[in-house]
């Protein structure tokens, strides 16, 4: 393994925590997608919200393993003398693992941790608008967190 990557599940979390955004990477019969999504995570799991329909929906739904990906802290890393030294500093988190989907009182659950890191607090929710979203777990089998 690098020298600058680590599957500690504390830095992991970390990380984690700190990220407003999550990279989901599928993949269906018509090829790899790639799509940027709100979550909240737990342990070894992370949690997601999406419309019952449409491609990711139909991704998450198939149970199929997924990878994912979150950066935190980027900052530009610059060299006016020698274009090879520029780049980033950042903390970045890269893993896979396994969607389910969620009802009832789990459902409720993974809704309100996305609420509490995006509100900082709960909030209440529409009934219709429940009636149309699905909610997934996506168990973490692996992660590895890079500081660089």
């Amino acid at each position: 393994m690098r020298k600058d990557v680590t599957q500690d599940k504390s830095v992991v979390a970390d990380i984690l925590d700190g990220a407003e955004v999550v990279w989901l990477a599928l993949a269906d019969k018509d090829g790899p997608y790639c799509v940027p999504v709100n979550f909240a995570s737990d342990g070894d799991t992370l949690y997601i919200h999406s419309g019952m329909k449409g491609r990711k929906a139909a991704c998450l739904d198939s149970g199929a393993p997924l990878a994912f990906s979150a950066a935190v802290d980027m900052r530009l890393k610059t060299n006016d003398e020698n274009a090879c030294k520029l780049g980033y500093h950042f903390r970045s988190v890269m893993g896979d693992g396994t969607p389910r989907a969620l009802a009832g009182d789990e459902k409720m659950r993974a809704l309100d941790r996305i609420t509490l890191k995006y509100a900082g607090h709960k909030l209440p929710y529409n009934e219709q608008v429940l009636g149309i979203t699905a909610v997934y777990a996506i168990a973490i089998t692996s992660a590895t967190a890079r500081i660089k």
